[in-house]
């Protein structure tokens, strides 16, 4: 015989968790789109836009950690990571066009592999204005950039890495050789 009580309960508990994590898919989803677009403003010099899409986005991730940041089974929904990954890539990227220094955040908890992958795809981006700024023939800026990113795989690879931090890391590292390819092709070209 079941106690009904008992499970009445745990049908209740895993009734909310089912209604909880579909919210988060949901507004994780928004939170991460608008850091994306964050990122493709700034990559079009679209200051205002780039920073209005990381407040939106930063305003969901805040939104999230009061409602089901306390529940460890929750926060560790993978869209909710994503998000979070996403948003502290843009914020970076942000950070980097601004020239201000790279560092974390206080609006919510971050686990140190959302910062780690975070800054490994930063990489990528900073290799994508490598590309732009080469072919608006802003040559110092291309070079201040290979300098962060070789500085940034200098620092990433102070850890080792399992799973899918490995695969962000070998990409960073794919982004590292693209930046000195870029560079090559400068040096080249200057003689």
């Amino acid at each position: 015989m079941l106690d009904k009580t008992f499970f009445t309960k745990v049908f209740k508990q895993n009734s909310d968790d089912v209604a909880g994590r579909r919210k988060i898919i949901s507004e994780s989803s928004n939170a991460l789109h608008w850091s994306k677009q964050s990122i493709f403003a700034l990559q079009r010099g679209k200051k205002i836009e780039a920073k209005d899409r990381l407040a939106d986005a930063n305003k969901a991730l805040i939104s999230l950690d009061k409602r089901f940041g306390k529940d460890g089974k929750l926060r560790s929904e993978g869209s909710w990571k994503a998000a979070v990954e996403e948003y502290l890539e843009a914020k970076f990227f942000a950070d980097f066009m601004a020239g201000k220094k790279i560092t974390g955040i206080k609006d919510f908890p971050v686990l140190s592999e959302e910062y780690l992958g975070a800054l490994s795809d930063l990489t990528g981006e900073i290799v994508r204005m490598m590309v732009l700024w080469t072919t608006k023939g802003k040559i110092k800026d291309v070079k201040d950039a290979g300098e962060i990113v070789h500085a940034t795989l200098h620092e990433l690879m102070q850890s080792d890495y399992r799973g899918y931090l490995r695969t962000k890391f070998d990409q960073a590292k794919r982004n590292l050789q693209k930046s000195e390819s870029i560079l090559y092709d400068l040096s080249i070209r200057d003689k």
